[in-house]
Parts: structure tokens; sequence; C-alpha cells
């Protein structure tokens, strides 16, 4: 008899579990991991109640719904379901076997409403990112235990452990963390930098002059760059100064990096913006994260490992589905983004595994995760269609 599509997608996540988690994570706990990333998968919420229902209603496991979400607050007491063996290893093994040339990393926090904090770090993916470490405490009350900083050291010293050797590493930061402390965690280690900071911070030029960075652009429209030093009360560093008012923003945009003050330092910087999807796609597009009613921090991080792991499966299904979408002819008579342009790989993967789920195609993941010096999903797309506009379409 087939085995109903639910099951095959179960199998499939269960194969991806064995072959890339800690080898210590036990039979019992893959199987809970593998659920919990399946109902995120299908009820898109990290909520207890509406992962149950999903997985009731897929069939895969026996039960009443009721029953299900009991079993899914269980496993947030597993103490295997943990980030350093579930997620780190996988995302050790996608970074490895995809060969990038160079890798872009993001650092921001978010919240869950007021009741939990969370600072990311991710690596960024075709206009997206991927979750790799992340540290989180209670909000709303005096942060216990290990420091800011010290906390943020231990993130990098995390995400410095899952890298593959030798690749060169460029960090993106907005302006909270715009300070030496940051600055000299990443620069030490030999990685590059762009930082945002405040309009305000001092800089001192090659000529002497002291001055705050915003007057590089003294109105919208104006740009400005040069290389100085910085942090005056905190003891100067030399670094680079790259600014720009555009027309239609409230404030310049000021950043410092240790590459050279070049403009292309902008539009690398933007590449930040993709965490920012992560956060959305943990929220309001994905996972429905502040909708849920988990409040034990112990909880939380065992559903944020299950979440972790849905996205990075979210996003492998997603570059499948481009991957199709790319080798499809243009007809050349587009030049504007289309449709599925609009979409992110993120939410192309869930798509592509909602129709897996339904049956309507085999459940197939991708080895590995390639493309890592490509532009975003949008701008290849895009191209891919003014291309045959212009040129015509590929015989």
């Amino acid at each position: 008899m087939k085995p109903l599509p639910g099951h095959a997608v179960l199998a499939k996540i269960r194969h991806v579990l064995v072959t890339h988690i800690d080898a210590q994570v036990d039979y019992w706990s893959r199987e809970r991991l593998a659920l919990l990333t399946l109902g995120v998968i299908r009820a898109h919420s990290a909520a207890p109640a509406r992962m149950a229902t999903a997985l009731h209603n897929l069939g895969v496991t026996l039960g009443t719904a009721e029953s299900i979400e009991r079993r899914i607050r269980r496993s947030e007491n597993d103490p295997q379901l943990t980030a350093e063996l579930c997620v780190h290893p996988l995302a050790r093994h996608y970074l490895l076997f995809g060969q990038p040339q160079e890798l872009i990393l993001a650092l921001d926090p978010t919240t869950q409403d007021e009741r939990v904090v969370m600072v990311k770090v991710a690596v960024c993916y075709r206009g997206q990112s991927l979750p790799l470490v992340w540290t989180t405490w209670p909000a709303e009350v005096p942060l216990q235990g290990d420091r800011f900083w010290v906390r943020i050291a231990g993130l990098i010293l995390q995400a410095a452990a899952l890298l593959p050797p030798g690749v060169p590493v460029t960090w993106l930061a907005d302006r909270a963390f715009g300070t030496p402390a940051f600055i000299d965690l990443v620069s030490r280690p030999g990685w590059h930098y762009v930082v945002r900071v405040q309009r305000g911070t001092l800089y001192r030029d090659r000529r002497g002059r002291e001055r705050a960075v915003d007057t590089l652009v003294p109105y919208r429209g104006s740009r400005g760059k040069g290389h100085g030093l910085l942090f005056k009360k905190r003891g100067w560093r030399s670094a680079s100064v790259v600014a720009l008012w555009g027309q239609r923003y409230k404030d310049p945009l000021c950043v410092v990096t240790n590459l050279r003050p070049r403009w292309a330092v902008r539009r690398l910087y933007r590449r930040r913006y993709g965490i920012e999807a992560l956060f959305r796609n943990y929220k309001t597009h994905g996972w429905q994260w502040e909708q849920g009613q988990v409040t034990d921090l112990v909880h939380v991080e065992r559903l944020l490992v299950a979440m972790a792991v849905a996205a990075w499966l979210a996003v492998l299904v997603g570059t499948q589905v481009a991957h199709e979408l790319l080798a499809r002819p243009a007809t050349g008579h587009r030049y504007t983004t289309p449709w599925v342009g609009k979409r992110s790989l993120f939410t192309l993967g869930l798509a592509g595994w909602a129709r897996m789920l339904s049956g309507r195609e085999p459940c197939e993941l991708p080895d590995t995760l390639v493309d890592w010096e490509a532009r975003s999903w949008q701008t290849q797309i895009t191209q891919h269609h003014a291309w045959a506009f212009i040129f015509g379409p590929h015989p």
C-alpha cells in the first residue's frame, strides 16, 4: 500500500535529521524533533495547539489533536533538543558542502512581544538569511547572568565554529552594534565588517579634523566617504566611513568598515536586511512566533530549534523551486519582476512543502545549498526575463 504523502514527508525529514544532526541525539529525541519540524512547516506556526491540529490532520501520528499537543509540550522538556546538537551540525554541513567563496553574516536583535529578547547570527543567502546561532533572555527585566557583550562574544565564537575554514567572512550589523566592543570582536580573527553607526559618531579625517560622521552628508541627496579614526571616547579605531542621505529618507545612512571606502560598501550593507526577512519569517510571514503562548524560556528554546530547522528546510526546497523556474526559457515578453519574483525563497519553499504534503509532487530535497555568491532571488528571476526581453528568448 502506498504511504500517505505526510508519511513520506516525515520520513524525508527524519532522514535529514539522522544524516546531519549530532549522533548524541537519540532515536526518540530525533522523532520528537521530526514531528515538531513537520508541525511547524505544515501549520505555518510554532504554537503547539496549531501544530497538533496540523499533525492530526496529516495522520502521521496516532491520537487526537489534544493528545498530540500534550506530546508536543512534553517535547519542550527534551534536553537533547538544543541548537548545539540539532541546528549547528545541520548548518555546518550545508555551509561546508555548499562551497561558498565568501560568507556574509548578519547580527541583529528581535523580540517576541514583550516576553523574550533574542539576538541572532544569520548567514545571508540570495536575499534571505538562515539561522546559525542565537541567545535569548526574558524581556522587560534586568539581564541576569552573563552581561550583554559577554553573550555577544559567545555568539560570535559559536558562529565561527560553524564556518568552513579559509572562507572570507564579512559581518553586518545595525546601529546597536556600531561600537568598538563589537568591531574589536569581529576584526581580531581577520574578518571584515560593515556596521551602521549613530550619525553623531566622531570621525577624525586624514587632515586631523574632528567632526560627526553625518557632516559628510549635509543634505538629502548627498553622499560622502573617507578613511580616518573613529570612536574618540573609547580610543580611536582606524576605519573607513561611507555615508549616504537618500532623498526619501528621514536620516542619513552612515556605516563604518575595515574595507576600503567605496560606494559598493553601501550595497553590501543592504544585504543585512536579509536578517529582518528572517525575523518576519519567524513572525508574521511564517511561524507566527509572537502568537504562541509558550512563555517558559527553556520551552521557547526547544521551539526555536524546530523553527530554525524548519527555516533551513523551507529555503532548501525554495532553492529547488527557484532552480526549476530559472531553467524554464523566458518568453521575451516581460522585463519587470514576475509574480514568483515577489515571493522569497522561504515562501516558495513553503509552497513546495505544501505540494509535497498534498501528494501533488514527490518529496525530494536537494543535498546542498549552492549559489552562495548569487544575487537575490528577485534580482535573478528579473534578470532572467529582462535578458530575454532585450536579446530575445533562447532558442
